[in-house]
């Protein structure tokens, strides 16, 4: 179909790539449930409707991208859950409230427009332009054929005319971007300082009314959750190795096999001057010959050792093999013929060598028998979990089963579901992270799968006991409760303190003079603004001090449970600039939230203005919510 059209100029679809599907639409308005129409008819607006083929194709397109985006397969049942079908029918009852209105306009748009939108997208320039493979390829992706693309760009465009009717020349007044951009960027600097809890030393000690009462109210707190202990049977290659087993004549072998990996070849670091002509190069091999140094040339042309250093490496390291050859034929600290290589002609210098080395056996034997055991291990390992596996399938208990295979089993302690012992201490499981959670989620005297420990490995577990989750009484929890309490009392008494002081400073007296007589002294902050925040004070502050006019008093949670007693001495607005940066982003902001709340209002008036009848039995076939 593109082939059809004729190339020309004049579009605008890039700028905005309508307007209307950059907005994430919800469904609006969709009322009455429609039947005693066709079946093959997801919903209709005013006169335009939408086919089961069109919705089932827009559901799974977006369905496959959201897979792709979360990296797995997205079932229908999770797709309702991110309320996906409804999100793709209130589209595509939005683009249909603009197609119908459209067509009342008789707006449209040429195919020379049509076609320049297309080849001028970014998503399909290649080196030369417009590349019409991409195109293809992006086609391929989306699952639509070049004249479903066309015929969707059509209606695209129509859309966006519409669209920019209502939206386009929107400006943000400036009153209220003044507004924005003074909230931003207005600064304050508080006079503050810190009550710390190590002020208070006098805390007492609860009585014993105060601490049931405390344990009564936060009894959640220290209710001691489920655990669980189960039996293991772990086969990993580690765990079966025997090194002591492996022969003088398997190491021997092993060495042999892997010799390659303990030899290393030969290595150079090859400086090189690349030169423009043969007769340059031919004229600087002449100077060395004369007396000039490697070096000499490389200043004369002023190149530094990074400008000519290939790095040390192999010969097979090098991509062009006459370059290799030549510099692999010459001794340390020789300097060459001319070189003519694949790419260029150059003059080298053979600035280090590295001989080739050879480990010996000797050197290396406890890593060849521990190699040798390891491979020995996994193919056992392999073995002994189809055997385990006959034997569970035959009915044999995991017991049995270490006991006829000579392995042995784990019984762990009791474990909580964050896999940590009564004592609160992790516990030491194989592949913990995925081992915890299959405990808990089984229970006693099921059978199940075992569990994969890297490439060979696996374990067995069974559930032995479990122990509910219950309320503890204090006299088990009697400590914690008194340090809890404590801590509880202590911010309270601090927090009293706190108010007692600012009162005494919102009564007149300076908030300096009332810290010296707590023997503290009092800092003056930085300018701050209200997102910008500085360095010792607590969120809370920066909140308190933008909470009123210059003089404004507050106490607040500073950080590590302390107490910020502060005054606001200064505000500063600086003067608006509409070019500043923050201006700029700020109108950009506000610009496009204005646009869009103007068109959600205007597609949300035409769904109303032409009634939208959707037949929810086609919907929730197509979505699977009828099996919900």
């Amino acid at each position: 179909m593109l082939d059809a059209l004729r190339n020309s100029v004049g579009s605008w679809f890039a700028k905005l790539l309508i307007g209307l599907l950059v907005l994430s639409f919800a469904v609006w308005g969709i009322a009455d449930v429609f039947t005693g129409n066709s079946s093959a008819t997801v919903a209709y607006v005013g006169d335009e409707e939408i086919s089961a083929e069109e919705f089932q194709q827009a559901y799974t397109r977006e369905l496959d991208q959201l897979s792709a985006r979360v990296g797995q397969p997205v079932t229908q049942e999770q797709a309702a859950a991110f309320g996906l079908p409804a999100q793709v029918l209130g589209r595509l009852i939005a683009e249909a409230a603009l197609d119908n209105e459209a067509t009342k306009l008789r707006i449209g748009v040429s195919d020379e427009a049509i076609i320049q939108t297309i080849q001028e997208t970014p998503a399909f320039q290649g080196v030369n332009g417009y590349d019409r493979n991409l195109l293809g390829q992006v086609l391929y992706s989306l699952g639509m054929s070049e004249d479903e693309f066309v015929m969707q760009q059509q209606l695209v465009a129509e859309r966006q005319q519409l669209a920019e009717a209502i939206i386009g020349g929107i400006t943000v007044p400036q009153a209220m971007l003044e507004a924005f951009d003074k909230y931003a960027m207005e600064e304050r600097t508080v006079e503050y300082f810190v009550l710390s809890q190590d002020s208070l030393t006098d805390v007492p000690a609860p009585t014993e009314e105060e601490l049931n009462a405390f344990f009564e109210e936060n009894k959640d707190n220290y209710q001691a959750p489920e655990y669980r202990s189960a039996t293991l049977l772990e086969i990993t290659a580690d765990n079966i190795a025997n090194p002591e087993n492996v022969t003088e004549a398997e190491i021997a072998r092993e060495y042999e096999r892997t010799k390659d990996r303990y030899q290393t070849d030969e290595q150079r670091r090859i400086y090189q001057i690349p030169f423009a002509t043969r007769q340059e190069a031919e004229a600087a091999v002449v100077e060395m010959d004369s007396g000039k140094t490697f070096e000499d040339l490389m200043n004369e042309r002023d190149l530094s050792e990074q400008d000519v250093d290939l790095g040390l490496m192999n010969k097979a390291g090098f991509l062009d093999e006459k370059i290799a050859d030549a510099a692999f034929a010459l001794d340390e600290g020789q300097a060459s013929e001319v070189v003519e290589g694949q790419f260029s002609t150059v003059v080298l210098f053979v600035k280090e060598v590295r001989p080739a080395s050879e480990q010996p056996l000797e050197a290396i034997r406890d890593e060849l028998r521990n190699n040798v055991a390891a491979a020995k291990a996994t193919d056992e390992a392999e073995e002994l979990y189809n055997e385990v596996e006959d034997a569970r399938a035959g009915g044999n208990t995991l017991q049995e089963i270490a006991q006829r295979l000579d392995l042995n089993l784990i019984t762990t302690p009791s474990i909580d579901a964050s896999g940590h012992n009564e004592a609160g201490e992790p516990v030491d499981l194989p592949v913990t992270d995925v081992l915890t959670p299959a405990i808990f989620a089984t229970d006693i005297g099921v059978e199940n799968d075992p569990l994969e420990i890297g490439r060979s490995g696996h374990v067995w577990y069974e559930v032995n006991e479990v122990t509910p989750a219950r309320d503890r009484e204090l006299s088990e929890v009697r400590e914690t409760v008194i340090a809890d309490w404590t801590a509880a009392r202590r911010a309270e008494l601090l927090e009293e303190r706190a108010q007692a002081l600012i009162a005494d400073t919102e009564a007149g007296k300076p908030l300096s003079e009332i810290a010296t007589e707590e023997g503290l002294t009092t800092v003056i902050s930085e300018p701050f603004t209200r997102n910008g925040g500085v360095e010792g004070l607590s969120g809370s502050a920066v909140t308190a001090a933008f909470s009123g006019p210059t003089g404004t008093a507050a106490q607040v949670p500073g950080n590590n449970e302390d107490r910020i007693l502060l005054v606001l001495t200064n505000t500063t607005a600086p003067a608006f600039m509409s070019e500043s940066e923050n201006a700029q982003r700020i109108n950009s902001q506000l610009s496009g939230a204005l646009e869009s709340s103007l068109l959600n209002q205007f597609i949300n008036q035409l769904e109303q203005t032409e009634g939208v009848r959707v037949n929810q039995a086609v919907f929730n076939q197509i979505t699977g919510l009828n099996r919900q």
